[in-house]
């Protein structure tokens, strides 16, 4: 599984805002694209959750290309879910309900 870092060294899952009359899977594959260079080939919905403060839309991406970090990005991780890592408590929730 792909984790990016922000600046702050925790890492999250690849994605962000969807803009004004974007769906959700666009949103997802636009900013997978942003955040790290990859092109998704296939999406497919997983689950939306809400938080106090967002509704997270997640979803399972298929990609091609290299990993290159965008410049909101501190780093990126293949995360094989054994280890944990420093995340913010909306994402430990995302990253619990997909193991």
């Amino acid at each position: 599984m792909l984790l990016v870092s922000d600046k702050a060294g925790r890492f999250l899952l690849p994605g962000g805002g969807i803009k004004p009359g974007e769906q959700p899977m666009a949103a997802a594959v636009r900013e997978l694209h942003e955040e790290t260079a990859l092109t998704a080939k296939r999406a497919e919905y997983l689950f939306t959750w809400e938080s106090s403060t967002n509704r997270h839309f997640v979803f399972l991406v298929e990609a091609n290309g290299d990993v290159e970090i965008g410049p909101e990005i501190g780093e990126f991780h293949w995360w094989d879910q054994r280890e944990p890592v420093p995340s913010y408590p909306h994402v430990r929730t995302v990253l619990e309900r997909l193991s």
